[in-house]
């Protein structure tokens, strides 16, 4: 499967992200719209109404049309999440074809100036920072798996983690020792993960 232009201008925009998803021992890679991986909807769309910012009927409508029917994304109904128009599942080895393509910037060359800024403090230019910003949209944003019910994230500003189910482990918080070795479509020529922190960066 190739991405294609308006998947990476949506990546690109914070429009969309990645997801890691574990279900029943597999692992999934799953393009959709961030608001998409928030687990409860239903909690959030009764705060709104509680709050008075939309009424009864704009809160039934926004129930029953969220997510294509998926209101509370959970382990029973997942693979119907899957079906739902936009969302996009994508094997690790196409994720890397992609993260590496000449489409995503020189990843390398990116990767090998940030090596040198952690190591030596040598600043990036206006360009290297900027695409280092583009590759890291291509990095995964949101961990969840429903086997351990572990719900993780790195959406900074969003508060996905109060969306979960009791009994829930849920943080905003890096979550790449979660991710087996063999789905790490980043590490392929170095570990690349580190980009997606320069910005912040001290």
């Amino acid at each position: 499967m190739k991405l294609n232009r308006s998947i990476f201008d949506d990546l690109y925009s914070g429009e969309k992200a990645i997801c890691f998803f574990v279900h029943h021992g597999k692992c999934y890679w799953v393009l959709d719209h961030k608001y998409n991986f928030s687990l409860d909807a239903e909690r959030d769309y009764k705060a709104h109404l509680d709050k008075g910012n939309i009424n009864k009927e704009q809160y039934l409508s926004a129930c029953e049309s969220f997510r294509g029917g998926v209101l509370k994304l959970n382990s029973e109904n997942f693979f119907k999440y899957l079906k739902v128009d936009g969302v996009v599942v994508i094997s690790k080895d196409d994720l890397e074809r992609t993260f590496f393509s000449d489409s995503a910037g020189d990843v390398l060359s990116i990767f090998n100036s940030v090596e040198k800024y952690y190591l030596s403090g040598v600043e990036l230019n206006a360009h290297d920072f900027r695409v280092a910003g583009n590759i890291s949209t291509l990095l995964p944003m949101f961990y969840i798996n429903f086997d351990r019910m572990i719900y993780m994230h790195l959406d900074h500003g969003r508060f996905h983690e109060d969306l979960v189910y009791p009994g829930w482990i849920a943080k905003n918080v890096d979550f790449n020792f979660l991710i087996p070795e063999k789905e790490k479509y980043w590490i392929a020529r170095g570990d690349c993960w580190k980009i997606r922190f320069i910005q912040g960066a001290v």
